[in-house]
């Protein structure tokens, strides 16, 4: 029987998360430097806290959840210190989130690659991976551009981060269903 510690439902909690977060960015375009700040240091926040209940709802014999406990503690520290912080350059602050999308995304691909031959769906993890690295790409060479265009970056990567990261989940999700009742037999 599934439950909700299962990583299928924290996946989709966390696209859910990130799909509403990006519509809500949308709408608040004009909104200020500490706004932004205090918004991304929540995601950060938020998203820590789902990964880190996920790798604990992960744990079994033989299940090295270490990668996802640790992006998740490193998902926290970065929105605590950004909350710390928020009087930072915004210069700063785009290259600290651009360096945390890069390193999570490059988690996530890898992660893709070691779970592939257990379960279907690790395609959605690693295009999650990919976007996630192209991203972060597009922060590093978008420096320059206005705080609103940053946004509209911010909100449309988070659109897409959780469309991806809701379907993996659901994958996973039903995957696990099919393991059950493999193991029911």
């Amino acid at each position: 029987m599934e439950t909700t510690k299962s990583p299928g439902y924290s996946l989709m909690t966390d696209g859910i998360f990130s799909f509403l977060a990006g519509i809500a960015l949308l709408f608040l375009t004009g909104i200020s430097q500490f706004a932004i700040v205090v918004f991304a240091a929540v995601y950060a926040m938020v998203l820590g806290i789902v990964q880190m209940i996920a790798a604990r709802g992960e744990r079994e014999p033989g299940n090295n959840t270490n990668y996802l406990m640790l992006l998740g503690l490193y998902s926290v520290v970065a929105g605590v210190a950004l909350l710390f912080f928020t009087d930072a350059a915004l210069t700063t602050i785009i290259a600290l989130f651009a360096a945390y999308v890069a390193i999570t995304g490059i988690a996530e691909m890898v992660a893709s690659y070691q779970y592939r031959s257990e379960m279907g769906g690790y395609a959605w993890l690693f295009g999650s991976g990919t976007v996630r690295f192209l991203f972060a790409i597009v922060l590093i060479f978008s420096m320059g551009v206005s705080l609103s265009t940053l946004i509209v970056y911010l909100a449309l990567y988070s659109i897409v981060e959780g469309l991806v990261t809701y379907v993996f989940g659901y994958e996973v999700r039903a995957q696990i269903g099919k393991w059950h009742q493999k193991s029911m037999m």
